[in-house]
C-alpha cells in the first residue's frame, strides 16, 4: 500500500496526545522586542487600500515586508507568485497545533482574530476563491479560551483524527488549496495597512520546567537563551528542543541559536532521573501507531545493522519524521531518530 493511500485512508492509525497547552494558550501573546522590531522603518506600498487589491498587489507587499509563512516556512511572496499557474479554489488560514505544549498558531487567531480573517479574505477575493475557512485542532480540552465556530462569517473548522493530524489534513485539501498560517496572515494586515516589515515570529515557549510557559512575538534573530530567560525555569532543563515536543531539533547551543522567522516554539523539559534504553520486548505498538503504515521496530534494526537496501524495501523514504513511533515505545527506543537520520543520509547522497 502507498504512502499516499495511508495518509488518505489509515485515519484509525497515529496516537491522540495530550494537549497541554494552558496556560500559555489563553494568555495574548506577549511583546518580546529587540531594536530590531522597535526602530524597524515602515514602507509604502502604493497602493489604495479602500479599493480591493489584486493579486500582483498583495503579492508585491508581502515581497516588500519580507513575510516568511511559518505554515512552511517559505517567503509569502514567491507562494503568491506560484498561484496563478494553477486555480486556487479554497484558501486556508492554518492554525492547526496538534503538538503537545504548542500553540504559537491558534494562539494569534484568538487574539487577532479580526485582522487574520480580515487577510484571509483578502487573498480569497483576490484569487477569486470559491470558499475560505479557519483551521483548527479539535482535540484539546482544558482550554480557557473558547474556539468560536465562525469569525466574522469565516468557519473555523475544527480537524479531528490522531496525530500526526496537521499532515493528513492539509494532504486532504487537494492542490487547489491555497494554505497560509494565522501568523503570516497577520503580518500581511499590518504590511497592508501600516506598512511593517516582519522582524518577529510567534513562539510558544513551553515545558515542564518553564517557569511562566506564553507565546512571545519575538525580535527575529533573538537568542533561545533569552526566551528562557524571559520565561523562567523552575528547574534546569535536561534538554531543549526548537519545533516542538514530538518532532523538534534538540538545541545544544543557546546562545548561538536564534528565534528564525519560521520558529514556532521552543521547548525546555526536565528529566528526573536518566533516561534509560532497554531492547525491544517485541510489543508491536510502534507498528499498530505509525500513521504511515511502516513496521519502525524492522526498520530500525535494518538500519543498525546496516541493512539498507532492505530498511528502503519496508518503506524507509515514507517515513514522516513525525516520532510516533519512539513516543509509545516502552523501552524508549530511539526509533524516530535513528530512522529520520539513516533517510536524510540515503536523500543527501542521491542528490549527490
Amino acid at each position: 500500500m502507498s504512502f499516499f493511500h495511508w495518509l488518505a485512508t489509515g485515519s484509525s492509525r497515529g496516537i491522540y496526545l495530550e494537549q497541554k497547552k494552558e496556560p500559555a494558550l489563553s494568555k495574548p501573546a506577549l511583546p518580546f522586542y529587540s531594536a530590531a522590531t522597535l526602530q524597524s522603518q515602515p514602507f509604502q506600498h502604493g497602493f489604495d487600500i479602500t479599493k480591493p487589491l489584486d493579486k500582483k498587489q498583495l503579492t508585491e507587499i508581502a515581497a516588500m515586508a519580507h513575510i516568511i509563512d511559518e505554515h512552511d516556512g517559505k517567503a509569502l511572496a514567491k507562494k503568491l507568485e506560484q498561484c496563478p499557474k494553477k486555480k486556487i479554489s479554497v484558501v486556508c488560514a492554518d492554525a492547526i497545533d496538534d503538538e503537545p505544549y504548542v500553540s504559537s498558531q491558534i494562539n494569534p487567531l484568538l487574539h487577532h482574530r479580526l485582522e487574520i480573517v480580515q487577510a484571509l479574505n483578502w487573498l480569497a477575493d483576490a484569487f477569486e476563491a470559491d470558499s475560505r475557512f479557519i483551521a483548527v485542532y479539535k482535540n484539546m480540552s482544558a482550554l480557557d479560551t473558547k474556539i468560536p465556530s465562525r469569525i466574522e462569517s469565516v468557519e473555523v473548522r475544527r480537524m479531528q483524527g490522531r496525530y500526526p493530524m496537521e499532515i493528513r489534513a492539509f494532504h486532504d485539501l487537494g492542490s487547489d488549496t491555497l494554505i497560509v498560517g494565522t501568523a503570516a496572515l497577520l503580518h500581511l494586515y499590518r504590511a497592508v495597512t501600516e506598512g511593517r516589515v516582519q522582524t518577529t515570529a510567534f513562539v510558544t515557549v513551553n515545558g515542564n520546567c518553564i517557569t511562566n510557559p506564553c507565546n512571545l512575538e519575538v525580535t527575529i534573530g533573538t537568542p533561545v537563551s533569552q526566551l528562557l530567560e524571559r520565561c523562567g525555569l523552575s528547574l534546569d532543563p535536561s534538554f531543549v528542543v526548537e519545533g516542538g515536543a514530538m518532532h523538534g531539533i534538540r538545541i545544544t547551543d543557546l546562545e548561538k541559536t536564534t528565534v528564525r522567522a519560521d520558529t514556532r516554539s521552543v521547548m525546555a523539559f526536565h528529566v528526573d532521573r536518566k533516561e534509560q534504553l532497554y531492547n525491544c520486548i517485541g510489543c508491536g505498538r510502534c507498528i499498530e501507531a505509525c500513521p504511515v503504515g511502516l513496521n519502525p521496530q524492522k526498520l530500525y534494526q535494518c538500519v543498525t545493522t546496516h541493512h539498507l537496501q532492505k530498511a528502503v524495501s519496508l518503506g524507509l523514504n515514507h517515513c514522516i519524521s513525525c516520532s510516533t513511533c519512539s513516543y509509545v515505545c516502552p523501552s524508549r527506543m530511539d526509533l524516530s531518530y535513528v530512522i529520520s537520520s539513516e533517510k536524510q543520509k540515503l536523500s543527501e547522497k542521491n542528490e549527490q
